[in-house]
């Protein structure tokens, strides 16, 4: 059944129209209470509460793994994107004089790991330029040639949603033997993704925006054959078979033989963590397809509206469907943002791109609301 609106689920007050969750989500009420209680742990941390703090993580990793095809042991907890990156970086090689091939003005979390590394191995970062009509997966593939060594591409592009064809991409990097490292914090959990069509061998999304979790959590896909790596950090949960730290030091052990072993230190936050179990069953329950067919509607009613006042923008059949970035021949006027927000419209600005992007607590009335005081501002 297709899902209504869930504002109920939200605490966004009336006059309100947040348009901007590729930058931040509001979190769930739900999640708020789970944060309230989280502190409460913080606050007296000699209760037995603290004690759910194991297993509210491996629940965290069961339900990511849900949502991409993948098991509880491929996953890894890492609160950035750019941690995530610089791990899979760290692990993968780059044959010397080969490039990393990414896309032009791709979000810089996914870009200075790989600067480095192809500085190391003397090679270079090969930046696709967008085709025509933003298309961007023609060039891409156009790309992938014997000089390539790694790709590390998103699902859409930051800005304005414009799509790249990760499955495409996928079935050519295998037929060439090329890792590919995907940064999915734009899409994972607003819409579906599987690893059985995306094989890649690292996927990274950080948690703030579409996965409903606070800042500073995210998680990291580590494909089984390199579960065996190097972390960049070495600490004592990474760690099985070390000596207990209540009657030794601690020392010792292997690391663990899964992707546990690249989470990031103080993994276990005792706020974090029930905040975000709560975001991640409440999409369990929603399911990524539903949300996706929901936002999609509300982001075509978009690019219609926008159509009609000659705004430029990436076509349906070229655009994720969860959100937008709307261009215009003329530069926006100063200052739009604010005033927009003025007019209890959040929207933001992105690489010259008007970018909305709704979620379950919108409606077609939050469109209306967009264009009626895009109109007044433009006026």
């Amino acid at each position: 059944m297709p899902l209504a609106c869930q504002r109920d689920k939200f605490d966004l007050p009336d006059g309100v129209s947040y348009l901007n969750t590729a930058s931040q989500s509001p979190c769930l009420r739900s999640s708020f209470e789970a944060g309230e209680r989280g502190l409460r742990r913080k606050l007296h941390p000699w209760t037995p509460e603290r004690g759910n703090l194991g297993p509210e993580m491996e629940r965290c990793r069961t339900l990511f793994g849900g949502l991409i095809g993948a098991g509880s042991d491929d996953i890894a907890i890492c609160f950035t994107t750019s941690y995530g990156i610089a791990t899979a970086a760290a692990n993968l090689r780059l044959e010397p004089g080969k490039d990393v091939l990414m896309l032009g003005g791709q979000f810089p979390s996914n870009v200075y790991a790989w600067i480095r590394l192809a500085r190391i191995a003397g090679g270079d970062v090969r930046l696709v330029r967008r085709g025509e009509d933003f298309d961007w997966t023609g060039p891409v593939l156009e790309s992938l040639d014997d000089g390539v060594g790694i790709v590390a591409l998103p699902n859409c592009h930051w800005s304005d949603g414009a799509l790249v064809d990760l499955e495409a991409v996928s079935a050519e990097c295998r037929r060439r033997g090329i890792p590919l490292v995907v940064d999915a914090t734009q899409s994972i959990a607003a819409r579906p993704f599987d690893l059985k069509t995306v094989q890649a061998d690292f996927v990274i999304a950080s948690g703030y925006k579409w996965l409903l979790c606070p800042d500073t959590m995210g998680f990291m896909y580590v494909a089984p054959k390199h579960q065996r790596g190097m972390p960049l950090e070495l600490n004592q949960q990474a760690r099985t078979g070390a000596p207990s730290m209540e009657t030794g030091d601690g020392l010792g052990g292997e690391l663990k033989p899964s992707a546990r072993r690249y989470d990031m230190g103080a993994a276990d936050s005792m706020v974090h963590m029930p905040m975000s179990l709560t975001a991640l069953e409440q999409i369990e329950e929603w399911t990524p397809a539903a949300i996706h067919e929901y936002l999609t509607r509300l982001v075509d009613a978009v690019a219609d509206k926008a159509a009609e006042r000659g705004l430029k923008h990436p076509p349906k059949e070229r655009r994720i469907g969860h959100f937008i970035g709307l261009y215009r021949d003329t530069p926006w006027p100063d200052g739009l943002e604010q005033k927009m927000a003025a007019r209890g419209v959040h929207i933001c600005f992105r690489n010259n791109a008007l970018r909305i992007s709704p979620y379950l607590f919108n409606d077609m009335g939050d469109i209306d609301r967009l264009f009626a005081a895009l109109d007044a501002e433009l006026a």
